[in-house]
């Protein structure tokens, strides 16, 4: 085997392994979670969090500042609340980056951009600065209204780790104007 195949074999079998770490108790049983038991993360410039099954572990997406300004290169950053693991706070691996919990985005104007998950990129957000709630926030059209993106939940029904099937995705948010709740539910059948 040429050097340069075993090195690669090497740096993909460890980074799977540390994809896989935290799934492989999650991998024993097909369990669904109770929604209304999960945990409400408050983390400082939080924008939006996701939840899915079998577990509460939570990915949170704050906006990331450099020198009290939005950062351009990089104006989103993700990262899991292991709450199974004493809340013990996990930068995503390469793979949950590039393959389903990372985000892509898109610069609109000065700090605003186009926003969305690397695995959904069919459902865009708008990070945008709102005057009602005087923080930014992200935006997602629902129902012809602006609504602010509170917490995204994935029903996971099996699959397998690179490839779970997924029921559907909601979207949990608020309107902009008025502050009532929106409910947004996307069947993936």
């Amino acid at each position: 085997m040429p050097m340069k195949a075993f090195v690669l074999l090497l740096v993909v079998s460890s980074v799977y392994t540390q994809v896989d770490a935290q799934d492989t108790k999650e991998k024993k049983t097909n369990k669904q979670v109770d929604k209304s038991k999960l945990p409400v993360p408050q983390e400082e410039e939080q924008l939006f969090y996701l939840q899915r099954d079998p577990n509460k572990n939570t990915i949170v997406y704050t906006l990331n500042k450099k020198d009290g300004k939005i950062d351009e290169d990089n104006p989103v950053h993700a990262y899991w609340i292991l709450y199974e693991e004493d809340g013990e706070r996990k930068d995503l691996s390469y793979i949950q980056r590039k393959l389903a919990y990372g985000i892509h985005y898109k610069k609109l104007s000065d700090n605003e951009y186009e926003i969305s998950l690397t695995s959904c990129k069919k459902i865009p957000f708008r990070l945008a600065y709102c005057p009602e709630s005087k923080q930014y926030e992200a935006f997602a059209s629902i129902n012809n209204r602006q609504a602010i993106v509170e917490r995204i939940f994935v029903r996971i029904n099996g699959g397998s780790l690179f490839k779970p099937h997924i029921d559907y995705i909601e979207l949990l948010c608020k309107d902009s104007k008025s502050g009532q709740l929106l409910k947004h539910t996307i069947s993936m059948d």
